[in-house]
């Protein structure tokens, strides 16, 4: 079960949740040690079962003012709500948080999700956008 102080819609709970039994069916299959494309690429086709738009290396541009200063590309969003931020490292940083939440402030979009495959155990921390300034957290293990 998804905790942390910011209620979570039903249908953003589903979301969250098929998205984790996505990644620890990936990770449970695969194990660590590879790299975060390989990943990737299975995760996508887990979630090919579900009834998600998924858009892989989603490109978006980043404004500074009425300014385009830069532009990236997102690993996955899904159902144009959640970004998907993979990983294959020793942990999940403080660095990935920081990251995902620049990601949301810069597309509006009100979830984030970093997945971390590089452990034994699957990682994940979950990132809400209550509003554009205000996000809340947590973590998990699996």
């Amino acid at each position: 079960m998804i905790a942390g102080d910011a209620p979570m819609s039903l249908e953003g709970h589903r979301l969250i949740q098929e998205i984790l039994k996505a990644a620890q069916s990936v990770h449970s299959k695969l194990g660590c040690g590879f790299i975060e494309s390989v990943y990737g690429r299975a995760l996508i086709i887990e979630l090919k079962n579900t009834d998600f738009r998924i858009e892989r290396e989603k490109l978006i541009k980043i404004w500074y003012g009425s300014k385009i200063v830069g532009k990236h590309f997102l690993d996955l969003v899904i159902n144009e709500t959640v970004i998907i931020e993979l990983k294959a490292a020793r942990g999940i940083m403080p660095v990935h948080a920081a990251q995902m939440k620049s990601y949301l402030h810069a597309t509006g979009y009100p979830m984030g999700i970093v997945l971390n495959f590089g452990m034994p155990e699957l990682q994940w921390e979950l990132l809400e956008a209550a509003h554009r300034t205000d996000l809340k957290s947590c973590r998990g293990s699996l």
